[in-house]
């Protein structure tokens, strides 16, 4: 997430350089802007869900072998 928000202050930054407004490059739908930007970005929830998964996932097969 840290490396969307730094392109995203980049291309801000990069933008007012060239004299541009934020509407500019975001169109003026900016919750639409958002929402494209963050579309294939992990977030720490799909990261902290995934590791659960893993250790839940883990523990019934731990579980399971110890029955057979």
């Amino acid at each position: 997430m840290m490396e969307v928000q730094c392109d995203l202050i980049d291309l801000f930054e990069e933008s007012a350089a060239d004299g541009k407004n934020v509407l500019e490059i975001t169109g003026k739908d900016v919750a639409g802007f958002v929402d494209e930007l963050l579309k294939n970005t992990r977030t720490y929830t799909q990261d902290w869900r995934n590791k659960l998964n893993k250790k839940i996932n883990k523990k019934l097969r731990d579980d399971k072998s110890e029955k057979c």
